[in-house]
């Protein structure tokens, strides 16, 4: 009775410390997916392996904290619920066959390593439930259902009960990739009769929900930080120069008019930005200059770079450290893989950034007003509209002030 008792005891005060977890007790759990190999050759030369697959959700758990000095924090266990479907085909008459199974995977899971978990060796029991069993053979070019077929005997509600063993590798984060060789009981497959759920060799991608979470909010974290750094900083807009090289071309032309009207509608374009930026954009400071001075600006010189509101030389202003670059111009987006026309924004070094910062809603379209035909008539169309601009720019500064705030 003492030894009862006290066996009763150490159980039950385990179970409390499951219970209250804490640090080194947290679970994992997410889904799994997989394919499967099943050897049947062995018993029935004619047949064919089908290469079908599956899905599941696990759960898993140490069963004594990670990492700790003791010897059972090298294991914890996974269960494992989901469904399998297993097939094969008779290459000689054309018939094919598949089950459809209900598993319940039950892992021991050693962690050779106790200061990481990036390596699993496991070995397990997995009870299944036959949901649904099928003949189909070739007619006419396709197949065809059959009912009570004689050879194969599979029938719903069969039962079978598997051992498994194999290794489990992370991949990241949030990814593993899983071998495991499973051996089933109830396999009688043979030249007579197509009985029982053969062994299998399956190659599984298991996704931590919860690692996904965790990864979401340390970006999310990551992402807050970078954002409430740059709102004290400066965002560098680059405006477009008129094109030199056109308005020569057109004066070489004698197209005086063309080419003034070039010059004016880059220059228009321009203050236009700088006004809409100035009314509707309050996230951080904001300085501009020309895209002639790209160069000088990717190398941090920023003597006599910067324009004011009136595109003349200000004096020599040096930005934050932290700074970003943003510019309406046309260039292949990072996210669509497409040119067009809109606010592009990007690094010290001019590199695209992703998002919040290029969304497809910085985009204005190639095609002034929707018409294809400005973007051949370039020196004759009509320039967007600051209605137009001011919406790019509203909706990247809003962007850009929520993703600064923490999401509880």
């Amino acid at each position: 009775m003492k030894k009862l008792a006290t066996y009763l005891t150490l159980l039950l005060f385990s179970s409390i410390l499951m219970a209250q977890g804490g640090k080194g007790f947290e679970p994992n759990f997410g889904i799994t997916l997989h394919t499967n190999f099943p050897f049947i050759n062995a018993r029935n030369p004619d047949l064919i392996s089908r290469t079908l697959g599956g899905f599941g959700v696990f759960y898993q758990r140490p069963i004594s904290p990670y990492h700790t000095n003791r010897f059972f924090n090298s294991f914890d266990y996974t269960i494992e619920a989901g469904f399998s479907s297993i097939g094969a085909r008779d290459e000689n008459i054309d018939k094919r066959f598949r089950g459809n199974y209900a598993d319940l995977n039950l892992y021991l899971n050693f962690i050779p390593d106790r200061m990481s978990d990036d390596l699993r060796l496991f070995f397990g029991i997995r009870p299944s439930y036959l949901l649904y069993a099928e003949t189909q053979i070739l007619e006419d070019g396709s197949y065809r259902l059959i009912n009570g077929d004689a050879y194969n005997l599979n029938q719903a509600k069969d039962l079978d009960f598997g051992i498994f063993a194999g290794v489990n590798v992370s991949m990241g984060s949030v990814a593993s990739l899983e071998l495991k060789y499973v051996y089933s009981a109830s396999n009688q497959i043979s030249t007579l009769k197509y009985l029982g759920r053969p062994s299998t060799l399956e190659v599984a991608l298991k996704l931590s929900g919860i690692r996904i979470r965790d990864k979401i909010v340390e970006n999310e974290q990551t992402l807050v930080k970078e954002l409430t750094q740059l709102s004290k900083g400066t965002l560098l807009v680059m405006l477009e120069a008129p094109d030199e090289k056109l308005i020569n071309e057109l004066k070489l032309k004698g197209l005086l008019d063309e080419a003034d009207q070039v010059y004016k509608m880059q220059e228009e374009t321009n203050k236009v930005i700088i006004r809409e930026f100035r009314n509707n954009f309050n996230f951080c400071k904001l300085a501009f200059f020309m895209n002639t001075d790209a160069q000088k600006v990717s190398k941090g010189d920023f003597a006599n770079v910067f324009v004011d509101d009136f595109l003349a030389k200000t004096t020599d202003y040096k930005p934050d450290s932290a700074y970003i670059i943003a510019s309406f111009i046309e260039d292949i987006s990072e996210i669509t893989k497409k040119p067009n026309y809109g606010l592009f924004v990007y690094n010290k070094d001019f590199v695209q950034l992703g998002k919040p910062y290029n969304v497809n809603q910085n985009a204005m379209g190639l095609f002034v007003g929707g018409d294809p035909m400005n973007y051949f008539r370039r020196v004759k169309a009509m320039t967007y509209t600051p209605d137009e601009f001011r919406k790019i720019i509203s909706r990247f500064n809003s962007r850009l002030q929520v993703g600064k705030i923490p999401v509880n």
